[in-house]
């Protein structure tokens, strides 16, 4: 161990006493010895206790002699803030602080804290003393990282050796009776690999501190064989923080006094005490909820206003009134508070955000195409932060379809505001998110949900067949985002033909399609939901729907599914007629809709191919509707001597209804005997 040399300086004080009242004066020195040993001797009898503010006394206390064990993931906020002000307010003067760090880690901390060499540091303990224990050195098998240490062959290492080796290092600094030791990184003094040894280990230990009157509190990583550096994703360290790494221990837990957690599960930091005994009491299977006050102190969550310090400013994180905004957000804005982050775009937005834990991080949606890196921008935000980032998406320019506002939803964002929300509004909507973490499901891969998303340039008329096929196939990709559709079934007037339905339908946006059947026609329209069916279902058919039906059923969830595979029984029993000769080619070259709110279309080349588009399928039209027209394969133009080309076009006279007629059966002449 290294000893770093910010200690406060001892201060002396001389005093010029005069020789002429020698007795008075060695009187007075006496007295005020006395005074000074009594207080001394007051304080050393107070127990010190954890800096959790509003923590009950009995789960707080560390006994003089006493063993405790934390579960921390060490240089986070909160294993930092517990260990400097727990030795801050130590009522010893005799106090030890070791981090699992190099020299130069180690006082780049000390300086942050305000340490100076030479100076008195005023508020800390009158020894305090600060060692640092680097990593072990990497071995010629391979790099070893300081919780790789733990999990080392035996081979490596005896029995004893290293809890042996890391106290004598502590005897070379000097060991006093009612001190009191914090040693981050302590896993590298046990053997994890052999259950009977690390009970041994952790009962010689507590021996070693009860015949001494020393204090020593373990800050243990939870999984010692875990490699720091892979340790990138915040939501899987969370979820590897579990009960199940601590298999195995409960003899070293029962040598020691108290053993906590000190994890952050959701985004929200929480206190587990195991047990913890103090005095004759015994108190286990407590949890609190844990916020940072402004001063950086962890503090009980308060329940209600009322209580104390709820008013302090209690935060999730340090860093939760942070705001962090992408350019495109605050553009047209003509007043930006001074004390937010603006970033020019979404890379920008990800590396002003390494290190946060807690921040509120608004990004822009301009358009469609920049769907794929908002979506990868939100996912790896809520990776690498974890649950109690705020993400806020706002609209610009256009707005969000219902599935992706479900899309953004599923990978993490908290909040979807529109684009006619004012600033003023939008700063309100960003206060009520604050204290909040974000308790979804994350998507594992963000591709996958954007493909489920994202529908196939599919639309119009389909077969019955190819229908329930295209429908189960968009249920199931849909799931995981959980999608809204509608099915509409439309139960056609008797005097209308098939024919006639399905041209006045027309879908124009990607993953409507239609087909019928002897009596109906079903419409499936894409991500949308139930309220908006009776609007889309307008939207679609060129002419009034209660023209062709008088009875419309909507289906949604799982009754789409039940009537999709009705309709393909149905049909496989008794083929429904197939339209895809006339409707196909029609349906491919439908123009699709526009995004809701989005620019028309500019330049000259593009307003004219979607000219030529509409010219070309009204020409398609004009040919099937002729070739309808034609008896016998001749039209009437071409009986009255007119040439085809010329002929007008006649609207097509509505199709007969085929009906059955009653007729007796022939019955064969028999000779009469």
């Amino acid at each position: 161990m290294n000893r770093i040399d910010f200690r406060p300086a001892s201060r002396s004080a001389s005093r010029s006493v005069s020789r002429v009242d020698t007795d008075t004066a060695a009187g007075l020195l006496a007295r005020l010895g006395m005074a000074l040993r009594v207080a001394f001797a007051r304080r050393s009898a107070q127990p010190s206790r954890l800096a959790i503010d509003a923590l009950p006394d009995e789960l707080a206390r560390l006994t003089p002699g006493g063993l405790y064990v934390v579960y921390a993931i060490p240089r986070r906020p909160g294993c930092d803030a517990l260990i400097w002000e727990s030795a801050r307010e130590a009522r010893t003067r005799h106090v030890t602080v070791v981090l699992a760090r190099t020299r130069e880690e180690t006082a780049a901390r000390m300086r942050e804290l305000g340490f100076v060499v030479g100076t008195p540091a005023r508020g800390w303990p009158r020894n305090l003393n600060v060692l640092a224990m680097p990593a072990p050195v990497a071995q010629s098998t391979g790099d070893m990282t300081q919780a790789d240490a733990g999990s080392q062959p035996e081979t490596h290492a005896p029995a004893f050796a290293r809890l042996v080796g890391g106290l004598r290092a502590l005897k070379r600094f000097g060991l006093r009776s009612n001190s009191l030791y914090f040693i981050e990184g302590a896993e590298n003094w046990f053997s994890w690999r052999d259950p009977a040894v690390l009970a041994r280990e952790g009962q010689l230990l507590a021996d070693w501190c009860a015949a001494r009157k020393i204090t020593l509190v373990l800050v243990l990583h939870p999984t010692p064989g875990e490699r720091l550096e892979q340790d990138d994703d915040a939501i899987a360290r969370e979820e590897r923080f579990d009960d199940e790494s601590y298999q195995g221990r409960s003899e070293l837990h029962g040598a020691c006094a108290g053993v906590a957690r000190l994890r952050r599960t959701h985004g929200e930091l929480l206190w587990y005490v195991d047990f913890w005994r103090a005095g004759q009491a015994l108190v286990t299977g407590e949890v609190h909820s844990l916020r940072f006050t402004e001063n950086g102190r962890l503090t009980i969550a308060p329940e209600t206003l009322a209580a104390p310090g709820a008013k302090t400013g209690a935060m999730l994180a340090r860093d939760e009134d942070r705001v962090i905004a992408t350019r495109a957000v605050v553009v047209n804005e003509a007043w930006v508070p001074g004390e937010w982050d603006i970033v020019e775009d979404l890379q920008g937005a990800l590396a002003a955000c390494d290190g946060a834990v807690a921040a509120t991080v608004l990004l822009d949606y301009v358009d469609q195409s920049g769907l794929e890196p908002l979506c990868s921008a939100v996912h790896g935000l809520r990776r690498q932060c974890g649950r109690a980032l705020k993400i806020v998406v706002v609209e610009r320019s256009q707005a969000l379809r219902h599935q992706y506002e479900l899309l953004l939803s599923s990978l993490g964002a908290n909040l979807l505001l529109g684009r006619d929300v004012p600033f003023s509004r939008l700063q309100s909507l960003l206060l009520s998110l604050q204290g909040q973490v974000d308790t979804r499901p994350i998507a594992d891969d963000y591709r996958a949900s954007l493909a489920a998303a994202l529908t196939d340039a599919v639309l119009g008329y389909l077969p019955v067949d190819a229908f329930c096929s295209r429908v189960r196939v968009v249920l199931r990709r849909g799931a995981m985002l959980q999608l809204p559709h509608v099915l509409a079934k439309l139960t056609l007037l008797p005097e209308v033909s098939h024919v006639d339905a399905l041209r006045s339908c027309m879908p124009r946006r990607a993953g409507d399609v239609l087909t019928c059947d002897a009596g109906h026609i079903y419409v499936f329209l894409f991500a949308c939901r139930m309220p908006d069916a009776d609007t889309a279902l307008a939207r679609i058919f060129e002419t009034p729907v209660e023209r062709w039906s008088d009875s419309v059923v909507f289906l949604a969830g799982q009754s789409i599914d039940r009537e999709a595979k009705a309709l393909a029984e149905a049909n496989r029993r008794a083929p429904a007629a197939d339209y895809s000769d006339l409707f196909a080619e029609l349906s491919a070259r439908a123009v699709p809709e526009k995004e809701a709110g989005a620019t028309p279309p500019q330049g000259e080349a593009q307003a004219q191919g979607g000219t030529l588009a509409v010219a070309e399928a009204a020409s398609q039209l004009m040919d099937v509707e002729r070739a309808l027209a034609s008896v016998d394969g001749h039209s009437a133009a071409e009986r009255s001597g007119q040439r085809y080309d010329d002929a007008p076009l006649r609207p097509l006279p509505a199709p007969r209804r085929r009906y059955a007629e009653p007729c007796a059966m022939p019955l064969r002449a028999t000779e009469e005997n």
